[in-house]
């Protein structure tokens, strides 16, 4: 009985540590080759599969590699590994513990004109993207120059601080009003009252002057006044008086409304409808340039006259040519303004024309001594270039005017 007893035991016993041995192997068998988790920094360029893989005999290959995207995406991610004839799971943690760098730029503004905290950094280097802002909000109503800390912080949560100067300035400079001039017109005439008006600022651009003409009145023969006046955003204010001299009507005279139509009908001649902007610029060039007959005389206080006597009688000097081009380039749709030189003892008018989105020198009067030039859509290197040659003929103050390119426009200009 003792003997049966026992032999069970011994049997028992058997199984058990069988079953423990293929319990080992098994798990040995189906033990994973590769990590749980991989921790790699965001922006990593690529993975290497060695660091998933435990044994460091063992060969695999990723099945199907993470995107760049999500390799600069903080976050946890599932990766596939074939290690012989089998497929393991694996994860990679994509951390980001690296802060932005930049480089901080100093600023200038003017007083209560405030600019962002993205104005004050280049550069900006980081995987992810980059929030930036002050860590205090400078005071942009004080004068003078403070520091100012910006801070770039990705979406991580990690900061990096950078400090710039800003210089605040005061503006205590008034606009310039350009081409306010004295007027003569005739009883029943319209008066442009902003034509080749301009206003320039240190500070403002497309000031609009605003005119005062309520003391003006066109019915009655008589001397009035015409007040100008500019303001700009720091409140700096410049005021500007013309005269507008109203005079009877002369026998032969021609109204504003009468120039038009005499443009109009020059214009329905020389242009059409297929003609390309410089060809219609071109052609307005053409033909003031050789209907007008030069001679050393005209009414330079009265624009309409000489337009219409450029137009009628084919006479006249320089300013009878700016007058004529102007009234042909304005009907004709082109921006326009009066350019004059520079001299306290000669006199030259001309047409800054825009074509585009430039502005280009237009000058149909021939040049003195004869000499062959063409000032059609010229640069204001070019005319300052001739001025050279022939002495000071486009002599003219640059800051009062539009810049040109700086490089020539190519167009044939044959006469």
């Amino acid at each position: 009985m003792n003997h049966l007893y026992g032999g069970k035991i011994k049997k028992e016993i058997i199984v058990a540590f069988i079953v423990l041995i293929s319990g080992l192997i098994a798990i040995n068998l189906f033990k994973s080759k590769v990590e749980s988790v991989v921790k790699v920094e965001a922006g990593t360029w690529a993975l290497d599969v060695s660091d998933f893989i435990k044994g460091k005999n063992d060969k695999g290959t990723f099945v199907e590699d993470l995107s760049e995207n999500n390799l600069n995406t903080p976050g946890i991610y599932e990766i596939k590994i074939k290690i012989g004839k089998k497929i393991y799971s694996s994860k990679v943690e994509v951390e980001d513990t690296v802060a932005p760098t930049g480089t901080a730029v100093d600023r200038e503004t003017w007083v209560d004109e405030k600019i962002g905290a993205e104005e004050f950094v280049q550069n900006v280097v980081d995987v992810t993207d980059v929030d930036i802002y002050f860590a205090e909000e400078p005071d942009f109503g004080k004068p003078g120059k403070q520091e100012v800390a910006v801070v770039l912080e990705d979406t991580s949560g990690n900061k990096t601080q950078l400090k710039a100067s800003l210089n605040i300035k005061k503006d205590t400079e008034p606009p310039e009003i350009i081409g306010v001039q004295d007027q003569t017109v005739y009883v029943g005439d319209i008066v442009s009252y902003r034509q080749d008006v301009t206003v320039v600022d240190n500070r403002d651009e497309n000031i609009i002057p605003e005119i005062d003409s309520s003391g003006v009145n066109l019915k009655k023969a008589g001397s009035y006044k015409v007040i100008y006046s500019a303001t700009d955003t720091a409140g700096n204010k410049t005021t500007e008086t013309a005269t507008i001299n109203v005079k009877k009507r002369p026998s032969g005279y021609v109204s504003e409304k009468e120039l038009n139509n005499l443009a109009d009908g020059v214009l329905a001649d020389i242009l059409k409808e297929d003609m390309t902007e410089i060809e219609r610029l071109w052609a307005i060039y053409k033909w003031t340039r050789k209907h007008i007959t030069y001679t050393p005389n005209s009414d330079k206080n009265d624009l309409i006259k000489e337009a219409a006597r450029g137009i009628q009688k084919g006479v006249g000097d320089c300013f009878t040519y700016y007058a004529t081009s102007k009234t042909l380039l304005t009907r004709a749709g082109f921006e326009n303004m009066l350019v004059l030189r520079d001299s306290d003892t000669s006199f030259h008018a001309w047409v800054l024309v825009k074509y585009g989105d430039d502005w280009y020198h237009f000058d149909a009067t021939p040049s003195r001594r004869g000499h062959y030039y063409v000032c059609f859509l010229r640069t204001d290197e070019e005319v300052l270039k001739h001025s050279e040659w022939c002495k000071d003929f486009f002599k003219f103050d640059q800051t009062k005017y539009p810049a040109t390119p700086s490089e020539p426009l190519e167009y044939p200009r044959n006469l």
